[in-house]
């Protein structure tokens, strides 16, 4: 029996969580399905971090798209698509068709734009409906929860001393893109009142740019260069701090707990779900929402330790296991593809 030809359509070229997971997924399909991967390209990058070069090095043959009707004859020749995010190129296209191929959406984040009311309004080619949250799952009629998971090539990085004058100071670490929910110019105003020193490394400079945060940065916070490799930067430092306004399921979170490194975190997304046990959260600021209590996180990163590092290992092993992910995503690929002959028979 022929290979299922999988169509894979990225909705833009910007690096994010969602885009390392999905590369991720796509290179575990690949050896089980007729792989097409695409990418709509049709923003300014400048100074941003892209998928441009990763997807052309894992998937020679993937493509770029500059104009929406180029997604046409990728999505006719295939059985099943494999899409996420808000944009409506992909579903115009496919309500297009008479007789269309499967297409199952993936929901990456928390946001409400994207969640039920995206999902109402392209029911009609939506036949599967991936949440890598469960309460978003939840919300949405039909959805199944996979998690993320990740590339332990990106994970490659040695350690490295950052701040050699204090060892006894512990060190907190961020990574993720400059927008303002991230709260990094929080972390950046608070690091003295938290007591530790602060490792950045972002993956882009839309927003908020580097320059302005290394203004108001003391001695104490170090910038890493925007890169894949996320390695050093893990081991470099004693806890990963998350402290977004809001999440779906933050791939770094699964990039630490496979070093073994304690996170601390604010209650988003899927993460005070999915791991209670295993991060340390902390509090927000009375009436300020959004906003972590600066001696909430002082204290939980003097109780890191490795033993939370290791917890997290051990549950981001078995929750967020590639193999395992994969064929979660493998079975509902052959779901959808048998629904849909049946259907067309």
């Amino acid at each position: 029996m022929p290979k299922v030809t999988l169509c894979l359509v990225f909705p833009h070229v910007v690096l994010g969580g969602g885009e390392t997971a999905m590369m991720e997924v796509a290179e575990g399909l690949r050896e089980a399905v007729d792989l097409d991967v695409c990418a709509l390209d049709q923003m300014e990058t400048e100074g941003v971090a892209t998928i441009r070069g990763e997807l052309a090095e894992r998937f020679g043959r993937a493509a770029f798209l500059r104009e929406r009707w180029e997604l046409r004859p990728r999505l006719r020749a295939a059985d099943v698509v494999l899409w996420y995010g808000v944009s409506n190129a992909v579903p115009k296209a496919l309500s297009a068709y008479v007789r269309r191929p499967g297409s199952i959406r993936v929901v990456h984040t928390d946001r409400a734009v994207d969640g039920p009311g995206f999902a109402r309004r392209w029911r009609r080619v939506i036949d599967a409906l991936v949440c890598v949250s469960p309460a978003v799952a939840r919300r949405i009629p039909g959805a199944c929860f996979i998690p993320n998971t990740c590339s332990l090539a990106r994970l490659v990085g040695p350690q490295r001393e950052f701040f050699p004058a204090e060892p006894a100071r512990k060190t907190l670490g961020w990574a993720g893109r400059l927008v303002p929910l991230k709260n990094v110019s929080w972390l950046i105003d608070h690091v003295e009142e938290i007591g530790c020193n602060l490792l950045l490394q972002a993956l882009d400079t839309p927003l908020l740019t580097v320059a302005d945060l290394m203004r108001r940065a003391g001695e104490r916070v170090r910038f890493l260069p925007p890169g894949r490799d996320l390695g050093t930067l893990l081991r470099s430092v004693d806890a990963l701090a998350v402290v977004s306004r809001h999440e779906g399921f933050p791939v770094v979170v699964v990039e630490a707990g496979r070093l073994g490194v304690p996170v601390i975190s604010t209650r988003v997304g899927a993460l005070p779900e999915l791991f209670a046990d295993e991060i340390l959260f902390v509090d927000g600021v009375d009436g300020a929402e959004g906003v972590p209590d600066a001696p909430s996180l002082r204290r939980a990163l003097a109780a890191a330790g490795p033993a939370w590092g290791e917890r997290l290992r051990a549950k981001v092993g078995a929750l967020c296991d590639r193999d395992a992910v994969v064929a979660r995503y493998l079975d509902l690929i052959d779901r959808v593809h048998r629904e849909r002959r049946r259907d067309a028979a």
